[in-house]
């Protein structure tokens, strides 16, 4: 999966961008404040419609402008697409060859994109929600039956949520959605259990790559209902078990949605015990697992590292250099790094242009 051009208009702080990248390693390079995360951003979009810096897609359109424009010329197993996303005041619309997309599925399937921000340092301390949020991203990609499951699951825990705040309580409704509720949350922890063992078992090679020592890296999964099996009547059990508080607090108390991970390194708690270097080491290597769980080079991600090498040793840097040299199509952004082979599009005052 190749990105070979990015369009841009009116999108953050560029009025108008085009520029050509390499199918290699991409080093997107300037001063602070001159565009490149704005441009890496506009690389992550083409995978969901989606920033991962906002969930307010508004904020993209540039200033006094009434819409930006991001279009990607993708070339993935010899077939080459243009995806087009289209942002206004009033919401997005998304094209793929001139056609617009009815589901975002449809997008997941030409474009995928893994990212490494700086904020991904605090992954283990901060929200569960950014955990989950984590796993559900990257099996949704895999899978669109999880994608469409994690949808249905969201608007029936908006159902019963709405349910448990009405004056008085249908209980008997409530009985209903919540029987629904755990028909889609079955097979959802069945795919988020699936996706956990399969990372676990790439998952300490990728981070000793980066330590440079042989270093034991687990995701501990902490499923609302332990055992898979019997589910339908444990978590029947469990959601009886909180009625009463869910109805006083109007709000659901367990299931998926409190779902959360912990990751051991050296088989403790690196939200507890480990350093700020260790805590961003295996960051990036949680953050790129998912690379290389696929076995099709067509199909392996996009991979997009913003501002990653400013915070690393000599080192770290280069073994996180090694590691990026064996993927695939990675786009970098930095102040100054030095990669031979790479591709370098040079940017300033929002203008983003490839270095001959």
């Amino acid at each position: 999966m190749i990105l070979e051009k990015m369009s841009l208009a009116n999108f953050r702080s560029y009025d108008k961008c085009d520029v050509q990248f390499g199918p290699g390693v991409n080093v997107i390079v300037g001063a602070n404040g001159s565009g490149k995360t704005n441009l890496a951003e506009s690389i992550h979009l083409m995978s969901l419609a989606k920033s991962w810096r906002t969930n307010e897609s508004s904020t993209l359109i540039g200033i006094d402008c009434d819409y930006a424009y991001a279009e990607a010329r993708v070339n993935s197993g010899g077939m080459t697409r243009t995806i087009g996303i289209q942002i206004s005041r009033k919401g997005k619309k998304v094209l793929i060859n001139g056609k617009p997309v009815k589901r975002l599925s449809e997008l997941s399937k030409c474009v995928n994109v893994i990212v490494f921000s700086p904020e991904d340092v605090s992954l283990f301390k901060g929200s569960p929600s950014e955990r989950r949020s984590f796993l559900d991203v990257n099996i949704s990609k895999r899978s669109l039956d999880y994608f469409s499951l994690i949808a249905k699951f969201n608007k029936l825990l908006e159902e019963r949520n709405a349910a448990l705040k009405s004056e008085p309580v249908d209980r008997t409704y409530l009985k209903v959605v919540t029987e629904r509720l755990i028909e889609v949350e079955e097979p959802l922890s069945r795919y988020r259990r699936l996706y956990v063992d399969e990372l676990n078992k790439i998952l300490s090679d990728v981070a000793s790559g980066l330590y440079g020592a042989e270093r034991s890296v687990r995701i501990n999964y902490k499923p609302f209902i332990k055992s898979i099996d019997e589910f339908k009547s444990h978590a029947t059990k469990l959601y009886d078990r909180n009625l009463e508080s869910d109805i006083y607090h109007k709000s659901t108390s367990v299931g998926l949605h409190r779902e959360d991970f912990e990751l051991m390194l050296d088989g403790k708690n690196i939200a507890f015990y480990g350093s700020q270097g260790e805590n961003r080491l295996s960051a990036i290597a949680l953050k790129m697992s998912p690379y290389f769980l696929i076995e099709d080079d067509d199909q392996k991600p996009i991979a997009v590292l913003d501002d990653v090498y400013s915070e690393l040793d000599a080192n770290h840097a280069a073994r996180l250099t090694e590691l990026v040299k064996k993927m695939g199509q990675t786009f970098i952004t930095a102040t100054n790094l030095e990669i031979e082979g790479a591709t370098y599009i040079d940017v300033s005052s929002n203008r983003a242009v490839r270095r001959k």
